[in-house]
């Protein structure tokens, strides 16, 4: 059995949402989880319904693992916004496993290799956590080749440690493009704050279903890493390029509320998003887009965009490829490396990003293209198969035997 040390659902983060597709796609006897609890992350006094199967022990003021601990392997998941920038509490619960003789696997969510910190494309802070822990763990788990190739450069004594395990992707039931935007629509009419907004999203519903609309958008929290703000300048020079047609950018998104994140540090964002809106060129809505409509919301753009200042992978980008929506963005560490994989367009700048989405609008044989070679991607890494690499992996934990080369390439 595998114990995931991680977030989950109803705390709701990049890590929780990726544990909870990952075994939910794993037999219900395969798997526990041991989760930080939500008094100590959320700001929120919600009624929730929590699974049985999740432990929320672990406390960030006082880390300690539970005297009582199911399964013979420890997967960490660790993310530095999560774990905090030098991760103290991560390491002391890396260490009572050790001392608790736990098999241990740490997946490594954010690990970066283009910086211009250290030599191989490490952070200085990834580089001080990993000589911390490398020691300790059986193993740890990288999303990219990039990111594998950064570790084991950078500590070429632990090569054997290391493994690519690319990110899951959830796979949606497919939706033409129609409906998903009358649902999309119909969602933020219920969700309308006033008669005023009901009434301007009402007007879209025409404008959406034009013949020549291009609908650009992204949706999630909102952070200055993120970056939502290009997306409106993406559509103002791709809607210079195609004059014939009408360019549509919309973002919908709110600053999460998490007791380790300073919400004002988003407002300006906030504010500056809402000024963009106009309501027919411009779009943003202020929400969180719930599970039930999350594909409908991808299904509904003709292009997603993954435009990001800082990241090394996005659970979003993997969300919007299993809901069969086009995805483009820039061309930086994992997001670059994954839209090359999947045979997706990515690019340096915004001028050369709104090239190839013109030349994709207008020969629309390259974008179905794109598209088969993007489902392929989104097929060979479900989080089905994943699921199944994380299994394999205990298995080769627990006889000893050398690890697989998996994802790899």
């Amino acid at each position: 059995m595998i114990n995931f040390v991680s977030t989950f659902p109803p705390i709701m983060c990049g890590i929780g949402s990726y544990t909870k597709y990952l075994v939910s796609k794993m037999p219900r006897k395969s798997w526990r989880v041991t989760s930080l609890r939500l008094d100590g992350f959320l700001k929120t006094e919600e009624p929730f319904e929590l699974d049985k199967r999740v432990a929320y022990t672990i406390s960030l003021s006082n880390p300690s693992l539970p005297s009582l601990l199911d399964g013979e392997v420890l997967w960490f998941e660790h993310a530095f916004g999560m774990w905090g920038r030098e991760s103290p509490c991560f390491l002391k619960l890396i260490e009572e496993a050790k001392e608790r003789q736990k098999k241990t696997i740490v997946s490594l969510h954010t690990i970066h290799f283009q910086s211009d910190e250290t030599p191989y494309g490490l952070q200085e802070k990834e580089k001080r956590l990993l000589e911390e822990i490398l020691p300790l763990v059986d193993a740890i788990t990288v999303f990219t080749n990039g990111a594998y190739q950064a570790v084991v450069s950078t500590f070429p004594e632990y090569k054997d440690k290391v493994v690519v395990l690319r990110h899951g992707v959830y796979l949606y039931p497919e939706v033409n493009k129609e409906e998903a935007r009358k649902k999309l629509l119909s969602y933020l009419i219920n969700r309308a704050s006033s008669q005023t907004q009901k009434e301007e999203l009402k007007s879209l519903q025409d404008l959406f279903f034009l013949d020549k609309v291009i609908l650009l958008g992204s949706f999630g929290f909102i952070t200055k890493d993120k970056d939502p703000l290009r997306l409106y300048q993406l559509g103002e020079i791709l809607q210079a390029r195609l004059p014939t047609y009408k360019v549509i950018a919309i973002y919908i998104g709110r600053i999460q509320k998490r007791k380790d994140k300073k919400m004002e540090e988003g407002l300006p964002i906030l504010e500056r998003l809402k000024s963009i809106h106009d309501g027919r060129r411009n779009l943003f809505f202020e929400d969180y887009i719930p599970e039930e409509i999350f594909p409908f919301a991808f299904q509904a753009l003709d292009f997603a965009i993954f435009w990001f200042h800082n990241a090394t992978q996005s659970g979003r980008m993997a969300h919007a490829q299993g809901a069969g929506t086009f995805v483009v963005g820039r061309n930086i560490e994992g997001i670059g490396e994954t839209l090359r994989l999947s045979g997706l367009p990515r690019a340096c700048t915004l001028e050369e990003l709104a090239e190839k989405i013109e030349i994709l609008t207008l020969k629309p044989e390259l974008k179905e293209r794109a598209l088969r070679s993007s489902w392929r991607y989104a097929q060979n890494f479900s989080y089905e198969i994943q699921a199944q690499k994380h299994l394999l992996l205990e298995e080769v934990l627990r006889s000893g035997s050398k690890l697989p080369i998996l994802d790899r390439i």
